[in-house]
């Protein structure tokens, strides 16, 4: 049984009316006064309380005099409980898949959803994926809470219909030539669904050109056969070629090299951009046979100069836990043959930082109705341009009324409530984001 107290003193005798606010309105209907809810005097006596009978309440006194009103909110609690809808689906691949989080109980807080353990950083009741994929076979869990309890419901996705990942049955071997022949590289490969193959050449996809011609077929037996024709093969194709077959259930490649005999040579290198904390790997692309030493080079010194750095003599270049200040720089390759000959290729590297938050807070204390509410956000670290973005239990704060979003310059933006509403409950996270 819950009472609410309207205490009031007056002369001529005042009369007590209790309303009770529509959720997330203004708008008060009378309370309805029957066996289970009853009056007395000033006081409202709810029996057997019910969570439908939580909200907030104003008491009207009134007498010939004049008349004062005072709110009040009351909370029934309920045990919390959840299950998700359904518990196990199997779904094919890229076909859709919604799970459904059914919970009661009361208050509830916050929901969150994991998958095989790990959050999902999804906070609303229904979960849905587009277009499943083979990662997103497993185990779901949902969570709610409030500050006194929590309960979970899981449930299962499984992949549908016969699949099988990618297999290479056959591919070409690393072959050592003169210049001038035509070459012709093999790879053949099955899987459900039928994968397709692609071609790279030192981590560069390769496409059709005036002497390079890439193919492929589907057999009576399912097989996929792709080929890669060079005609006339030069010393500056020589390199580490790769074919990589790949479908929605998963992906193979096989690599091996093709040695050209000929002078150093070092294809071009594209800028490459990574965000900081992150391990740099880059294999210098070198053609030319045969090659007696590959050295990476920064500001005229030979790497490594420190810890972080490693070097491997097909060329590979390691830089772990990346930094701005230290290892933003253009490197050098430099490939020699014994005789003397070399041949240098420059790499850009740019450092990319990610977006940090300054944390901010509402408060510990409840905010009364009517209120107006600010908060920053402010992005103390990462490169610009950023977007910032306020949500409010999974969905863009700027589109709930009542609530402006203001971008102050280009790091902070501020949020305003400028008359708190019971619809304002609930979590308010901040992101940004950049390139990185």
């Amino acid at each position: 049984m819950y009472s609410l107290l309207c205490e009031a003193q007056a002369f001529p005798v005042p009369i007590f009316r209790w309303y009770k606010f529509v959720d997330g309105t203004m708008r008060k209907q009378a309370v309805t006064l029957d066996d289970r809810v009853k009056q007395v005097s000033g006081t409202l006596i709810i029996k057997e309380a019910r969570v439908e009978d939580s909200g907030k309440y104003l008491c009207v006194v009134n007498n010939s005099v004049g008349g004062e009103s005072v709110e009040t909110v009351l909370t029934v609690t309920a045990p919390l409980a959840a299950n998700i809808e359904p518990t196990t689906q199997t779904v094919d691949f890229g076909r859709p898949a919604v799970f459904t989080c059914n919970f009661e109980g009361n208050p509830i807080k916050m929901i969150s959803w994991l998958k095989d353990g790990k959050s999902l950083s999804h906070e609303d009741s229904v979960l849905r994926i587009e277009s499943v994929k083979k990662e997103d076979k497993g185990m779901y869990q949902c969570f709610i809470r409030n500050d006194q309890e929590n309960a979970q419901a899981s449930a299962e996705l499984k992949l549908g219909g016969r699949f099988e990942p990618p297999q290479i049955r056959q591919a070409f071997k690393e072959e050592t030539l003169q210049p001038g022949p035509s070459v012709f590289l093999k790879c053949i490969a099955l899987g459900n669904p039928t994968p397709e193959i692609t071609w790279e050449l030192d981590g560069k996809k390769l496409s059709n050109s005036d002497r390079l011609q890439v193919g492929q077929y589907v057999t009576v037996n399912g097989d996929v056969v792709s080929h890669l024709n060079i005609s006339s093969i030069h010393t500056n194709d020589g390199g580490l070629y790769k074919c990589i077959a790949s479908s929605k259930v998963g992906s193979v490649e096989h690599a091996a090299k093709l040695n050209v005999f000929g002078l150093p040579f070092i294809r071009p290198m594209e800028k490459k951009a990574i965000v900081a904390g992150e391990t740099l790997i880059v294999t210098c692309p070198v053609a030319g046979y045969p090659i007696e030493t590959i050295v990476w080079e920064r500001d005229g010194r030979v790497l490594p100069i420190n810890r972080k750095q490693k070097v491997f003599p097909n060329g590979t270049l390691i830089i772990e836990n990346v930094e701005r200040l230290s290892d933003q720089a253009t490197y050098t390759c430099v490939a020699r043959n014994a005789q003397g000959y070399s041949a240098r290729g420059t790499l850009e590297v740019q450092v990319m930082v990610l977006p940090s938050i300054a944390p901010f807070s509402f408060g510990d204390t409840a905010v009364n109705a009517g209120k107006i509410v600010q908060q920053n956000c402010l992005v103390m670290d990462g490169d610009e341009p950023l977007e910032i973005r306020w949500i409010l239990n999974g969905v863009a704060a700027s589109n709930s009324t009542g609530i402006s979003v203001f971008r102050l310059g280009s790091r902070t933006s501020i949020l305003t409530i400028e008359s708190v509403r019971s619809y304002h409950t609930g979590n308010y996270t901040c992101t940004a984001t950049n390139s990185a």
